[in-house]
Formats: structure tokens, C-alpha cells, sequence
């Protein structure tokens, strides 16, 4: 785990709490997939981690139409939703 995300996180969406957010993103580039998707860079994604230590990225841009899927696969490597 990082410094910034420890083990009473997981399972939990560690980025409501402030001094973990920065944390579940440097989980989430180290994972391969995740590594080149914009939605690490955008303003409107939330980093989860799971109760199994998956990472996720959840979007929640207000602009997305409803069949947007809330967990888009990975990678995303253009979105037209990103800001």
C-alpha cells in the first residue's frame, strides 16, 4: 500500500478522505492497464479501491449520457466527456 492509502482503507472509497486521494492514484498508474487512460487526468473520475485491492475508476462527469457505463473499461484512451 502507498503512504497515503493503508490497510483500514481498502474496501473503502479512500478519495472522500482527503490525504488518501493523491494515493489511489499512484495505486492506479502502477496498474497496467490504467496507466494510459485519460481518466487518470480527469477532473471528473474517482478512484476506488476494493475490498480485493482491485482499482477501479468510477466517472462521474454530470455530461455523460445514461448508457455511459459509471466503470468504463480500461483504457480509455480518448473520451469525449474528459475535462
Amino acid at each position: 500500500m502507498s503512504d497515503n492509502c493503508n490497510e483500514s482503507d481498502v474496501g473503502r472509497d479512500c478519495e472522500s478522505v482527503e490525504s488518501n486521494a493523491r494515493g489511489l492514484d499512484e495505486i492506479a498508474a502502477m496498474q497496467p492497464l490504467l496507466r494510459n487512460s485519460v481518466c487518470l487526468s480527469c477532473a471528473d473520475h474517482r478512484t476506488i479501491l476494493s475490498g480485493k485491492g482491485s482499482v477501479f475508476m468510477l466517472c462521474q462527469s454530470k455530461t455523460t449520457p445514461k448508457q455511459w457505463p459509471k466503470y468504463p473499461p480500461q483504457p480509455v484512451r480518448q473520451c469525449d466527456y474528459f475535462r
